[in-house]
This record gives C-alpha cells, sequence and structure tokens, in this order.
C-alpha cells in the first residue's frame, strides 16, 4: 500500500504534466494561427477535410494547386455521377453559392469555398481567405 504522501506526489506530477502539455500545444496553436494571418498569401492551403463530402456516384477526376498574385488555391475537378449535371452536384454538396467556412480548432482561419460548371465537370476551390 502507498502512503498518501506519495500519491499527492504523484497527483501533483501528472497534473504537472498535464499543464505542460496543454500549455504547449496552446502555444503550437497560436504560431499556426499566427503564421496563418502574416504569411496566408504565401503557398499555404487549407486542408482536403474542410472541402464537403463527395456524393456517391461523383468521381474526383483532377487535384491541384494554383498561385498567383493573390496566393494559391486548392481545385478540385469532379465527374457527376451518370445522369446528374455538374449544377445538381454542386447543390448536392452544398456549394451552389460561394461561401465563407468559419475557422476551426485545428484549422484556424476562414476558407473561401466555391464551385463553377466547366465542361461538363464541377470545379471545387479552395483557399484561405
Amino acid at each position: 500500500m502507498t502512503s498518501r504522501p506519495s500519491l499527492r506526489k504523484h497527483a501533483k506530477r501528472t497534473l504537472l504534466a498535464v499543464s505542460v502539455t496543454v500549455g504547449l500545444l496552446s502555444c503550437l496553436w497560436v504560431l499556426r494561427f499566427l503564421w496563418l494571418q502574416v504569411f496566408h498569401t504565401e503557398g499555404a492551403l487549407p486542408p482536403m477535410s474542410r472541402i464537403p463530402q463527395v456524393p456517391a456516384g461523383a468521381t474526383v477526376t483532377h487535384e491541384g494547386m494554383e498561385c498567383a498574385s493573390g496566393g494559391c488555391w486548392r481545385t478540385i475537378t469532379l465527374a457527376p455521377a451518370g445522369g446528374q449535371s455538374p449544377q445538381d452536384l454542386a447543390r448536392a454538396m452544398g456549394l451552389a453559392e460561394e461561401q465563407t467556412l468559419p475557422p476551426t480548432l485545428f484549422d484556424p482561419m476562414s476558407v473561401y469555398l466555391a464551385a463553377k460548371p466547366q465542361d461538363g465537370e464541377l470545379i471545387v476551390y479552395l483557399s484561405y481567405q
């Protein structure tokens, strides 16, 4: 059986370790946020997880990245399912209109999301705002 002082000592060490870990993770999040605020036009791209789920039947035909003087953005080209138009696919994905997605815990920047039909496919654009 362990004594009460050793249990308290163990609890203090555990609390200290958890506090240091949370503090370091918080610092990393703040540094990422600041980096994105300052350098978001320098090639930073939002993660693919910010794109809405692709409906069953539609397929990704191309994924790419483009850059210009305004920054960089992801492009994802989708082929609609048989009998579905690119406009229908955009509505099914909630991309009928341009939108700005709010920051999340793991991606602390607003994301611009838009889609446009082209040559029977739907091109989705994703960039930091």
